[in-house]
């Protein structure tokens, strides 16, 4: 049965932590939660190759991480070529996604379920000037997945990448980049954004037309390099410039 409150908790940790360990930590959990058996979050690079400022954490047993690298599976995962030019969650495997399977995508999803990882969910990730990438909670038996966990998951994986991400620069040395400055409006804007209000709803909430409502959120995702709405509550939590009472709140 999925728990509110240990997945609270998980998402928590992941909007506050810069330790690898209890990212990792907190993804096992949250994947326990969800009703999955494994994950694994990453970049789309090569694996055999990474570059530098790519980062993956996976609790995929040893042997078949090891297959997936030296086998280049990566190259043609199927799962990972369904996130490009995708920013929702999907669950795989799918009719559409079986019906263009090529044999050798074909013989990566049979070794997988081999390792009872018959069935998953994804979120992609496309973050402005940085890799793509993915988080996906993988499991043998997809139908005992709670309904609430696909929506759960999708909002959880925006923290567990920010979480990534500043684990990744605090071991490079770099610092975060400061957070824009946003105008009281465009943070009013943001706040019910982030309470996942529609721009028609946030229009009548503020007292403003439609089209200036989308022109703040625009101005605000811009002042993000152009980030999508999805990842950029999970941005502004880390910033602080929104906290989490005020996205709680339903006044």
């Amino acid at each position: 049965m999925f728990d509110r409150d240990d997945y609270k908790q998980i998402v928590s940790i992941l909007g506050e932590t810069s330790d690898d360990n209890r990212v990792y930590e907190a993804l096992e959990r949250l994947t326990f939660v969800l009703g999955f058996d494994r994950f694994a979050i990453s970049h789309h690079v090569d694996l055999l190759h990474p570059p530098v400022g790519a980062y993956g954490l996976t609790n995929y047993d040893s042997d078949w991480l090891n297959e997936i690298i030296s086998g280049q599976y990566f190259l043609d995962d199927p799962v990972q070529i369904s996130c490009d030019g995708r920013n929702t969650g999907f669950l795989w495997p799918n009719p559409r996604m079986l019906e263009t399977l090529t044999p050798r995508q074909r013989y990566i999803f049979e070794q997988g379920a081999k390792r009872n990882l018959c069935g998953g969910y994804t979120v992609p990730m496309h973050l402005p000037g940085e890799y793509a990438g993915s988080c996906t909670f993988a499991t043998s038996r997809l139908e005992t997945v709670p309904s609430e966990s696909m929506p759960a998951a999708f909002f959880a994986v925006s923290f567990a990448f920010e979480a990534m991400r500043r684990v990744v620069r605090l071991r490079a040395g770099l610092e975060l980049p400061a957070p824009p400055k946003l105008k009281p409006r465009e943070r009013e804007v943001l706040i019910l954004l982030g309470r996942g209000k529609t721009y028609g709803e946030i229009a009548d909430i503020l007292h403003l037309s439609e089209h200036t409502t989308h022109e703040y959120a625009k101005r605000i995702m811009r002042a993000y390099g152009n980030i999508q709405r999805n990842n950029l509550i999970a941005r502004a939590l880390f910033d602080g410039i929104v906290t989490y009472p005020e996205l709680l709140s339903m006044h």
